[in-house]
């Protein structure tokens, strides 16, 4: 908002999305102008159909365009651009609710090709009446009822005819918090606050995407590291988490770790050779490799179970690390695969001693 009045100063409004959603937002925007209500240089309308609705229903404009993109590939040259202003905002699209952290998530993987960088959702409770989790984002909401349409979330909810009392940020905030006081070691949140200062119009400051990106950068820069970035307004959000795992280890730190893991599980330290082996598949990005690493972190999960006499455990873990072990020995891994899973198999159905675990053709490290 300008200092002196209550009219909000923009630069440019991305409106992603030039259909039904996007036609009315732009429409808005040039509302807002042409009364007075906002002050902005133009918006700019994106999709990849050069003849979308918007374009049909408003047409060019001086202070409007279009720019016929992807959003992804559009994103790329906006939010990369140093020299773009911070006043920018980005109305999104409902049908792309968490477009700008995939954007975040892309950045991480194209910044640390040599990384496992992924995505998961928020773990934690945040006590919402509405809460679930699609693939690796999750979705939550303080309404347990339909919103009127374009509720611009003021002070009296409409829904309720009563003073709202909750607010996504701070709850969002407290729950990151509460999940560090137990050792989940998560950074941010990096919020993506979506605010309606034209009626109707979500925007997004473009300033507040770069902060994730960079918060990313910084975070992970040395070490690996679990970044919360949601995409919120005050009542709704859809949250997650951009994980980058450890730089990738040397050869010599590589053997090290693999031989001190060895030692381990062959002595019957199973849940240490279990921390050992996790060292190295975080630190690697090739599947199939990784699948196989899991599945002898999950072989010794299972045989901690079976000394613990968990036979639940030893049954689920246990056929999972069978599933991961199975195939042909890998030359990219540097442990027998093949006797493993058969003496494993044995070993889990109570019909013979615990695998040793060595180094392909050697019954002990070799040099």
């Amino acid at each position: 908002m300008s200092p002196e009045t209550d009219v909000v100063v923009m630069r440019d409004c991305i409106v992603i999305g030039g259909g039904c959603y996007g036609t009315f937002y732009a429409r808005q925007l040039a509302k807002a102008q042409a009364r007075g209500r906002a002050k902005l240089r133009r918006v700019v309308v994106v999709d990849r159909d050069p003849a979308c609705r918007a374009r049909r229903e408003l047409g060019e404009a001086a202070d409007r365009t279009f720019v016929v993109s992807e959003w992804g590939a559009f994103l790329d040259g906006l939010l990369e651009d140093p020299g773009s202003e911070l006043e920018d905002f980005i109305v999104p699209s409902p049908h792309m609710p968490h477009l700008l952290f995939e954007w975040v998530l892309a950045r991480a993987q194209a910044r640390w090709p040599d990384r496992r960088v992924s995505a998961e959702p928020l773990p934690g409770r945040l006590g919402t009446p509405y809460d679930r989790v699609s693939g690796t984002t999750r979705y939550v909401s303080f309404a347990d009822w339909v919103c009127p349409t374009h509720c611009v979330e003021p002070a009296l909810c409409p829904a309720i005819g009563a003073t709202r009392t909750w607010e996504m940020s701070d709850a969002l905030t407290r729950l990151v918090a509460e999940l560090n006081r137990g050792r989940q070691r998560l950074s941010g949140p990096a919020l993506f606050l979506c605010r309606h200062h034209v009626f109707g119009v979500g925007t997004i400051p473009v300033a507040a995407v770069r902060a994730a990106d960079a918060l990313v950068a910084r975070t992970a820069r040395t070490d690996a590291a679990r970044v919360v970035i949601g995409t919120i307004s005050s009542c709704h959000g859809a949250v997650s988490v951009v994980r980058v795992g450890p730089r990738p280890l040397g050869a010599a730190e590589r053997r090290a770790v693999l031989e001190r893991a060895r030692e381990l599980f062959n002595a019957g330290a199973y849940w240490e050779a279990h921390e050992a082996l996790e060292t190295v598949w975080r630190s690697i990005i090739e599947t199939p490799a990784a699948d196989v690493l899991q599945g002898l972190i999950q072989a010794a999960a299972a045989l901690l179970h079976r000394a613990r006499g968990n036979a639940h455990g030893v049954a689920v873990v246990g056929r999972a690390a069978l599933e991961k072990l199975a195939g042909a020995q890998r030359p990219d891994i540097e442990f027998e695969t093949e006797r493993f899973r058969a003496e494993l198999a044995r070993a889990l159905a109570g019909e013979g001693d615990p695998p040793r675990l060595e180094f392909r053709g050697h019954g002990r490290a070799s040099a």
